[in-house]
């Protein structure tokens, strides 16, 4: 038979993680996965250029924090989640380019490659700013609790 706790045990506590840091952790494993495989494109095709990657690694935490809390965090959460996402994203763009893994052609045609993914990086991570502090949760979000 299983201890009960009372409420105002510290053991409830303890027991239940809050929300917000599963979300951020959720957030951090997505990011970072995304980046992970980016990377590993880059280096197996590097006449190719995958612009997805870090797009898709700085938004991915605001993102997956926003549906994993059902509500719009604090605006320190929304900023570490946008944060944590352009670091992850900004740290494996210096590897592939330390690594010279991005040899592929820009969406346009000329320019630089690695110029190219960061202003891409920054759309993506103020697109994730938008997502996680919207009042009302995006259309691919699943709804509200009770609503």
């Amino acid at each position: 038979m299983a201890a009960q706790v009372s409420p105002g045990s510290p053991g409830l506590a303890a027991r239940a993680a809050k929300p917000s840091v599963r979300g951020h952790l959720l957030g951090l494993a997505a990011s970072a996965a995304l980046a992970l495989a980016w990377l590993g494109l880059s280096w197996w095709h590097s006449a190719t250029t995958y612009h997805f990657g870090p797009p898709l690694a700085a938004a991915a935490w605001p993102v997956i924090l926003r549906a994993h809390l059902r509500q719009r965090p604090s605006r320190n959460g929304a900023f570490a989640a946008v944060a944590g996402g352009l670091i992850v994203a900004t740290a494996a763009l210096a590897v592939a380019v330390a690594a010279d893994w991005l040899r592929g052609p820009t969406l346009i045609g000329r320019g630089s490659v690695p110029v190219e993914e960061t202003v891409l990086t920054v759309v993506a991570a103020l697109w994730g700013l938008r997502v996680v502090a919207r009042r009302r949760r995006a259309w691919f979000l699943p709804g509200e609790p009770g609503g």
